[in-house]
């Protein structure tokens, strides 16, 4: 009996190991080092590339592949996570990698212009789909593009900034082009001449962008906005940063939450806000004091935010409060601190992946390093050291792209 026990009780710890090992080993993240490309599958990492100044690792939507960009913007590349080979798709100014959200086709910018190209067919060529393109999203079920114009200046001001739909196919045919919608023109409310990405809510019949002035103008202030997909209605949400980490939809797609707020410094006035498409009204979810900042739906009632005590340009740089990550309950506003990072750290750029397990980018500006926490209350473990930091690139999603990760 007691050796019946024992054999029970050794199973039990065998089974809970593999179940452990099985959820971590779910967790798959591309990221960049210093010395190249690498894969890290559960606690094995291992280098897929080796070359230096690489950026923008991405995975395909059933995680086969992972593109990424080398030589300062100007060779695109895809590596097959199956055969371990990889592949030079295209030659020039290469920007905006956007994977299909339902097939191996990999869709990128080349100044004006959109390209596609289908990695399941080997011997195939990158096709021009359209020219003129500003911005631009797939559509959820992978047979298009929403595409955004760029605003010219002309004799009596900026044009407006118009939103297309253009088919996968459309090779260049502009018949095949339909419009969706033409922005506002400029106004003393209202000034945009380009688009974020646009991602997709209200079970996929609305989209979500923020609409951007000249550059200047922008770093203060843009306009978040919505647009039904058949383009017949179109609302202007709020002012907020041009950071496409601050808006997503909650994972049933019902809330829009985003970090709203003027002015340049993310560390003042960055509120925490969700709004809600069917009444229009928003809630706000912010703590009086602190500032908030990148965020991931831990589920359709917890956000997790990065969060900070509030400085201005007055405040000296060594009393400059860093972030931290917290949980804020969308039906009270409550929140409750998650991490507490080491002096001179930040906890930014948090992911929510499968089975509400939780990841983040930890850094001193000059290293940086990927945590996890199995659950809210689990302790938290490093799980990528070594983290190149973004230079001459904009934001973590260069360096680093955790596969189904939102």
């Amino acid at each position: 009996m007691k050796r019946l026990f024992i054999c029970g009780l050794i199973f039990i710890c065998i089974f809970i190991s593999h179940t452990n090992f099985a959820e971590a080993s779910d967790r798959r993240a591309a990221f960049i080092r210093s010395d190249g490309l690498w894969l890290k599958e559960g606690e094995l990492e291992r280098k897929l590339v080796e070359s230096s100044g690489l950026t923008h690792p991405t995975f395909s939507s059933n995680g086969t592949y992972i593109s990424y960009i080398a030589h300062r913007g100007k060779e695109l590349w895809v590596y097959n996570c199956v055969t371990r080979l990889k592949r030079k798709v295209f030659d020039g100014d290469v920007s905006l990698t956007r994977w299909s959200p339902t097939e191996s086709k990999l869709a990128w910018k080349s100044g004006g212009v959109l390209n596609v190209i289908d990695l399941t067919r080997p011997a195939s060529s990158f096709q021009n789909v359209i020219l003129g393109t500003g911005n631009y999203s797939w559509t959820p079920d992978g047979r298009g593009f929403v595409v955004s114009s760029s605003a010219n200046l002309e004799p009596d001001g900026w044009s407006p900034v118009r939103l297309f739909y253009v088919p996968l196919n459309a090779n260049g045919d502009l018949k095949k082009v339909q419009n969706i919608t033409t922005l506002p023109k400029m106004s003393d409310t209202f000034f945009a001449i380009g688009t974020t990405e646009f991602k997709w809510g209200m079970d996929d019949q609305w989209f979500a962008f923020i609409a951007c002035p000249t550059a200047s103008m922008s770093a203060d202030s843009n306009t978040l906005m919505v647009v039904s997909l058949d383009g017949s209605k179109t609302r202007m949400i709020g002012n907020m940063l041009d950071q496409p980490n601050w808006f997503n939809w909650s994972p049933n797609t019902k809330q829009l939450g985003y970090i709203k707020g003027i002015g340049r410094l993310t560390s003042e006035n960055k509120r925490l806000t969700v709004w809600n498409p069917k009444s229009g009204k928003e809630i706000n979810l912010s703590y009086t004091g602190y500032a908030d900042g990148d965020f991931t739906w831990l589920n359709d009632r917890n956000i997790i935010v990065s969060r900070q005590i509030e400085w201005g340009y007055g405040v000296p740089q060594e009393k400059r409060a860093k972030p931290f990550l917290v949980s804020v309950k969308i039906d009270d506003g409550s929140g409750k601190r998650l991490t507490n990072p080491g002096r001179g750290e930040a906890d930014v750029y948090p992911k929510t992946l499968p089975g509400e397990q939780l990841t983040w980018i930890r850094t001193n500006t000059q290293s940086a390093k990927v945590m996890v926490k199995e659950g809210l209350d689990a302790p938290e473990t490093l799980w990528i050291n070594n983290l190149r930091t973004p230079q001459n690139c904009s934001g973590w999603s260069c360096m680093l792209d955790i596969y189904e990760a939102r």
